[in-house]
């Protein structure tokens, strides 16, 4: 080719005085001294107590299978423990004492005492300790009382020193509380031979009068004992002791054999006979004659003589 000059491919030439080196330069290791390692003894773990077997404790049989159960846990100080896995981390395995006392997990389900429970033989209620309320005073009075016994007893300064009977030991009569609070009483001694009425004699009235003590009136009762008990007050409102009229009086009260008794007393020694004496009155809760039917009239006999009809 005419004007063209000739190439020539340049190959670096390779100096003497220069060495080839790596991309990477060499430096000079550090050499790092390591202390060197202290030993030390080993501690070893110390050993668990070898585990106990278990005792396998089987249910009662239910239609021919059987159920293991899961062994009893062991009471340590107190404490229940159940079966370790072999390790103590890192403290001393506590060992049981001696008296170790295994607590005996429930059996399986017996049926008798089911069968019980249904009949009420397992599970009962306890009785009710708490007493059941008292019975108001007047509730207990209402009603009527037929009259048992009137003893009068002596005193420190009785000159007789016994019982004695100021209306005799034959002595009958009533005593009525009504439910709107008023009371009655008669005493009366039998025994009186019979006279006709506006026939008998002044004697025969006064011997009357004698064996016959009556009287009635109001009743209250109130909560003003020195325990804040329940007194019982008398009125006597009718009276055949002229003396006695209008007066009040307190009676001392308490209940015999389950409230069929009643006994009546004085609230301080009363003159009987020019003697002071405690006056005690027993009397029986009279029969219910709500319903009761009249008796039947007395026959009235006639005597008669020869030829009479």
């Amino acid at each position: 080719m005419a004007g063209a000059s000739p190439q020539y491919l340049q190959v670096p030439k390779i100096l003497p005085h220069r060495k080839s080196r790596s991309r990477s330069r060499s430096r000079p290791r550090e050499v790092v001294s390591r202390p060197e390692a202290v030993t030390s003894p080993i501690k070893s773990r110390p050993q668990s107590p070898p585990m106990p077997t278990p005792e396998v404790v089987r249910k009662p049989t239910l239609n021919g299978f059987t159920s293991p159960q899961t062994p009893p846990k062991k009471e340590i100080n107190g404490y229940t423990n159940g079966y370790t896995n072999g390790y103590t981390n890192g403290h001393t395995p506590v060992t049981a004492p001696m008296d170790v006392v295994k607590t005996s997990e429930p059996e399986g389900t017996n049926y008798d005492d089911l069968v019980d429970d249904l009949n009420g033989g397992m599970y009962t209620l306890e009785q009710c300790l708490t007493p059941p309320p008292e019975i108001p005073l007047r509730q207990k009075l209402i009603g009527t009382w037929r009259l048992e016994s009137y003893t009068a007893y002596p005193t420190p300064t009785s000159p007789i020193q016994r019982p004695t009977y100021p209306m005799t030991k034959n002595v009958t009569g009533f005593i009525m509380y009504t439910p709107d609070g008023y009371m009655s009483a008669q005493f009366l001694i039998p025994g009186q031979q019979a006279f006709k009425r506006g026939e008998g004699e002044e004697p025969q009235w006064a011997e009357a009068g004698k064996r016959f003590f009556a009287y009635s009136g109001p009743y209250y009762i109130s909560n003003d004992g020195p325990g804040r008990e329940e007194i019982l007050r008398h009125t006597f409102q009718v009276c055949n002791l002229p003396g006695w009229i209008a007066d009040i009086q307190i009676r001392t009260c308490r209940f015999e054999e389950d409230g069929q008794v009643l006994v009546l007393g004085s609230e301080s020694t009363a003159e009987i006979k020019g003697d002071k004496r405690v006056p005690v009155l027993k009397w029986r809760r009279a029969r219910d004659n709500s319903n009761g039917a009249p008796p039947p009239p007395t026959p009235s006999i006639k005597i008669s003589g020869p030829g009479e009809t």
